[in-house]
């Protein structure tokens, strides 16, 4: 299925999509999505990830009305194929316009294992989990900043969700969630960055074992 603009924003939309393709030319834009982080003062970790990811080449490519018809379906499944070769993501299923819905679980010890954790992957990273010799663990995402996000927007292109991060680990620098609690079910705390598509936010957070 072929996105079509209202007419009168169509012009508009076109130029602004030629100006973002050189920036979003190889990575996938995640929305509506519930993400989540914990990390034990063990090392054990996981990294959960429910919602859309959306491959924007792809996507901008069929609102241009470059590709048509039965050449959509197949790079649609490319893509999907692609997404799938991680045996991490427990379900792909296609929205159409390069939008996937998908459900992603990782699960580790970064003791037995430290370096870079990340989703989706090295050449395509939104949430990073980043641990150090020296028993310091960073949690960060890669959102786009307010020069990417604003024609993103207009492109139709938004990053909305919620990222959670749960630890026991003692804070080396906070950053700036949304709200901070502690958990119900143990004596760990809760940082939740909403992000809601309107504005850049840049979820950091760094701990120490």
């Amino acid at each position: 299925m072929i996105l079509r603009l209202p007419r009168p924003l169509r012009a508009l939309g076109l130029a602004l999509l030629v100006a973002v393709l050189p920036i979003l030319s190889s990575c996938y834009v995640p929305d509506e999505f519930a993400a989540e982080i914990r990390v034990a003062r063990n090392g054990d970790y996981s990294l959960t990830y429910t919602g859309i990811l959306t491959w924007a080449p792809l996507y901008m490519q069929i609102v241009r009305g470059e590709v048509t018809g039965d050449a959509v379906q197949e790079k649609i499944e490319a893509i999907r194929h692609d997404i799938k070769r991680d045996p991490q993501f427990t379900n792909v299923r296609s929205m159409g316009r390069g939008q996937f819905a998908v459900s992603y679980k990782r699960t580790g010890n970064l003791v037995a294992n430290p370096g870079m954790v990340t989703f989706v992957r090295r050449n395509a990273k939104i949430f990073n989990i980043d641990a150090r010799a020296d028993g310091t663990v960073t949690v960060y995402a890669e959102t786009p900043n307010i020069d990417k996000a604003r024609p993103m927007a207009e492109a139709g292109l938004l990053v909305r969700g919620t990222l959670r991060v749960i630890s026991d680990m003692r804070v080396v620098d906070p950053g700036n969630p949304t709200a901070v609690y502690s958990d119900k079910d143990s004596d760990w705390k809760v940082y939740d960055w909403i992000l809601d598509g309107t504005k850049p936010i840049y979820p950091q957070i760094v701990f120490h074992r």
